[in-house]
């Protein structure tokens, strides 16, 4: 009897050792795929949203053929109109707005805030960083009315719900809902809001910035 409880208690020992070891290469294993599937969502996030510009007054846009426009430019950055040099304006410095606008290569669309006579105050880098500059013969400002209207746009992707509704008039009833991308075409601004003909022939009303200033549309090429 003795003999047959040793062996029964040197079985279930064995039996607990294998369990132990079963139990820890499957949690190695389940550790592992963590990993992996951890790095994976890292690797592949999708990149997010590209920070959208305010809008202030207008647009300032230099044209120039071929890779020489930053070089010919050559204008000089102020803290105020011809006082306090902060720069020069170069392609190092540049706001990283084209994507939005839809212009040809070689132009440079730059945002503007203020205007005094000849001087415009633009934000020249990515930061948001502002500044002065007398854009002389090289640049044309166009205010959103002049941008915008007849051109064909839509609303940029990544955002709220809300400003992908088409309303029968500035915050009235709900038209449609468009998706993102689906271009239109502008009629006329009004403050905020932007009256434009859809794909679909229908007239609606959509908000071109948004509560803070930012600008919610894009511009096809």
């Amino acid at each position: 009897m003795k003999i047959e409880t040793g062996r029964l208690r040197h079985f279930s020992c064995a039996c607990e050792v294998s369990l132990i070891q079963v139990l820890g290469r499957a949690l190695v294993f389940f550790l592992i795929l963590f990993a992996l599937n951890t790095i994976g969502s890292v690797g592949f996030a999708a990149t997010p949203p590209r920070m959208r510009p305010y809008t202030g007054a207008g647009l300032l846009i230099f044209t120039q053929s071929g890779k020489t426009l930053t070089q010919d430019l050559q204008l000089q950055l102020y803290e105020e109109p011809g006082l306090s040099r902060v720069g020069m304006l170069n392609d190092s410095r540049l706001s990283g707005n084209e994507w939005i606008f839809g212009l040809q290569e070689g132009t440079l669309p730059l945002i503007v805030f203020a205007r005094k006579g000849d001087w415009l105050r633009v934000a020249y880098d990515e930061a948001g960083r502002e500044a002065w500059v007398n854009p002389e013969n090289k640049g044309c400002f166009q205010s959103w009315e002049q941008l915008l209207k007849r051109q064909t746009g839509y609303i940029l992707p990544g955002l709220p719900l809300q400003y992908y509704k088409l309303r029968q008039y500035p915050g009235g009833k709900l038209l449609a809902t468009l998706s993102p991308k689906q271009v239109f075409k502008v009629l006329t601004l009004e403050n905020d809001w932007s009256m434009v003909l859809t794909d679909q022939s229908l007239i609606g009303w959509l908000r071109w910035r948004d509560e803070d200033g930012r600008l919610l549309v894009g511009i096809n090429p």
